[in-house]
């Protein structure tokens, strides 16, 4: 399954979210209490690699990590993600 992923740092932690369907406009997402949990995480889920990782450490709060892969089915509802439709574009 392909999914786009993208990380935020924010001021009270971080933001996963993961596009699961374009077409459909879904969305999982997770919030985290710090940043390092958020891309433990998502290397473990191998939703990002440890180049990737590594690169993010030098983001600043704001400027979310883009990437995306190829993985497996996942359920990520028991990982804590919520799902969510996206409004239709404008």
């Amino acid at each position: 399954m392909h999914v786009e992923v993208i990380v935020t740092r924010t001021d009270t932690g971080a933001t996963t979210q993961i596009r699961i369907d374009k077409a459909k406009m879904r969305e999982m997402r997770k919030d985290y209490a710090s940043w390092d949990d958020a891309l433990k995480e998502a290397q473990q889920l191998d939703l990002i690699n440890v180049v990737e990782a590594s690169a993010a450490q030098v983001l600043p709060s704001g400027m979310p990590l883009h990437t995306s892969t190829d993985i497996q089915s996942a359920n990520f509802t028991s990982r804590g993600f919520t799902s969510e439709k996206l409004p239709p574009p404008q």
